[in-house]
């Protein structure tokens, strides 16, 4: 009975398969998923067999993008059938069986066992595949968000680095300016000093002639002033002893001729 059941399994299991293959409806279908890193039928990185070494391997497995709603529920059926063929292979008594079976039934029953666990890995490394696509979307898409925003950056500092050297040059041309100008305002004052200090300086000499000058005039006229009292000093003394003398000369003169005596 058990070897009914597995053969009638591993029949519907290849019409199951068949019918997912020649399901009309289908088509291929541009959805971003799975299917379209590496090659159809082999892992991520296209080098080895997404189904192992056996000769299991389903015809059209992710080669088509997303399936179909006929052929997604194939493939439920498809699942189903695996489940029930591993439910009726666990079921098996241990040991060796009672009954000789035939090598096709043992060929079925191993290919049955390969397939359900071609099943499993398959559905695993369409789970990683998926989170490894996932994820490197997500890297993509924030790789993207920060070469917008570094870009965006470098523009914003492009931008306020010519604005920048940009007032810089200005202002330098207004320093230049500003320095010719100041230059230009020294020079004139250094010669308005240079003419004042001239004028000074003339002035000074001029102050210097002249105060020497009335220095030696008051100085001719002090000693014209001095000889002048001298001389008229003399004249009075010349005249005070001209008065004696001649005051004595007239007191000789009237003297009487006897004796005072007498």
């Amino acid at each position: 009975m058990k070897t009914a059941l597995l053969i009638l399994l591993s029949v519907s299991m290849a019409v199951a398969v068949t019918e997912i293959q020649k399901s009309p409806d289908s088509k291929p279908k541009d959805k971003r998923g799975v299917s379209a890193f590496g090659v159809p039928g082999y892992d991520i990185f296209g080098g080895t067999s997404a189904f192992g070494s056996s000769g299991w391997a389903p015809v059209g497995y992710a080669a088509d993008g997303w399936a179909s709603p006929d052929a997604a529920l194939g493939q439920i059926q498809l699942q189903a059938t695996h489940d029930i063929a591993l439910q009726a292979l666990r079921d098996l008594p241990m040991g060796t069986p009672s009954i000789a079976y035939p090598p096709e039934v043992i060929r079925a029953i191993q290919q049955a066992k390969d397939a359900s666990r071609n099943v499993l890995v398959a559905q695993q490394r369409v789970a990683d595949a998926k989170q490894a696509a996932h994820l490197q979307q997500k890297i993509a898409i924030a790789k993207e968000a920060n070469a917008r925003e570094a870009a965006h950056r470098s523009q914003e500092i492009a931008a306020h680095a010519i604005a920048e050297a940009r007032a810089s040059a200005r202002q330098l041309v207004a320093s230049q300016q500003r320095l010719a100008t100041l230059k230009d305002a020294v020079a004139a004052a250094q010669r308005v000093a240079a003419a004042r200090e001239a004028a000074a300086a003339a002035a000074i000499q001029r102050t210097a002639t002249a105060t020497a000058a009335e220095l030696k005039k008051q100085d001719v006229d002090k000693q014209i002033s001095i000889s002048e009292e001298e001389a008229r000093q003399k004249d009075i003394v010349a005249a005070k002893e001209n008065a004696i003398a001649n005051a004595l000369q007239h007191a000789a003169a009237e003297k009487p001729s006897y004796p005072p005596w007498g």
